[in-house]
């Protein structure tokens, strides 16, 4: 209540009491307030992560051929070719695979100096893009013989003569051809088993992060082994391979199936080619000297989860008073 208020209604009743005169008025006015506020922001969050980690294991040898195939496919090169530069003769003459290939070595890499820009997706030089062709060889799968292997040119006695010999239609089967191509088969085995090898003891007790990346790395050792090594394996194998000499299975399993007797047995199948000996299966169908070589890739599953909730509360008050009085003329 304001304090001129209550002085002006006293001084007005005093004054009507004293004088009888006319009526008294007075008013008052009171008013009051209050307000309270209370505000508050929360905000809840519940995270929930789960986490496994595991190492599984791949065969060796097919993440090594992979990514040698996967190689030649990007220079667009396929095994048919391969095989071309293998067994055609040279001016005539029939060449071994180390000495075709160092030829090849050479040429690759003058193509490759002269024409950087065309050759930029090479990961490897020329030598180890030649020194890979018998890699290729060794790994991709087969069916049946791919050259005449039998000896068409006998003929009953009867016709075998002077005037039937000179008309009859020229043979198909050629002998050194048949051996040029076991030969390829076989030394092509030999040296990726050598170079296989050489490789995943590079890579013994890595773990890596997925097959992508394996092939990546497979790639990068084998351009670190120097080329002279290479040419070196090769030739090893050669010498092992000539070595022997050859018995021809024909009984019509309707693979690729011979034997050199110093360097063992070979099946040409979907497989690749496989070579066993000593009694045991040495290189192909995941065999590397004899025995099961794998990688180790890590392999990793996780959950994350994230929950959140917020708002907000508040609250607020507010009273307010009037009041009045008016008094009339006294009677």
């Amino acid at each position: 209540m304001k304090k001129q208020l209550l002085i002006a209604t006293s001084i007005t009743l005093l004054a009507s009491c004293s004088g009888g005169g006319p009526g008294v008025s007075g008013s008052a006015d009171e008013s009051a307030g209050s307000q309270t506020s209370s505000t508050s922001l929360w905000e809840r969050i519940k995270r929930l992560s789960l986490s496994e980690e595991k190492t599984i294991e791949m065969s060796a040898t097919g993440i090594i051929a992979d990514a040698f195939n996967r190689e030649a496919a990007n220079r667009n090169v396929t095994v048919d070719l391969f095989q071309e530069i293998i067994l055609i003769p040279r001016n005539g003459e029939r060449q071994s695979m180390a000495a075709v290939l160092k030829d090849q070595a050479a040429i690759v890499s003058k193509e490759i100096a002269n024409s950087p820009e065309a050759h930029s997706n090479l990961i490897m030089d020329g030598n180890h893009v030649a020194y890979s062709v018998p890699l290729a060889l060794a790994t991709a799968p087969r069916k049946g013989w791919e050259v005449q292997v039998m000896d068409d040119r006998k003929v009953r006695p009867e016709f075998d003569t002077p005037f039937f010999n000179k008309n009859r239609k020229p043979p198909t089967y050629d002998p050194d051809l048949h051996i040029r191509y076991m030969d390829m088969l076989a030394i092509s085995s030999v040296y990726a088993n050598n170079v296989f090898s050489e490789i995943a003891a590079q890579m013994a007790g890595v773990t890596l992060s997925d097959p992508d990346e394996a092939q990546k790395r497979v790639l990068a050792i084998f351009q670190s082994i120097p080329a002279d090594k290479l040419h070196a394996m090769l030739l090893d194998a050669t010498r092992l391979v000539e070595s022997g000499k050859y018995t021809t299975d024909l009984t019509g399993s309707g693979n690729i199936h011979f034997t050199n007797n110093t360097a063992g047995d070979f099946v040409g199948d979907a497989r690749g080619v496989v070579w066993t000996k000593a009694g045991g299966m040495w290189f192909g169908d995941g065999k590397l000297n004899g025995q099961n070589v794998s990688f180790r890739l890590a392999s990793t599953t996780s959950l994350n989860q994230r929950q959140a909730e917020s708002g907000s509360t508040g609250t607020n008050a507010d009273a307010k008073v009037n009041g009045s009085s008016n008094v009339g003329p006294s009677r």
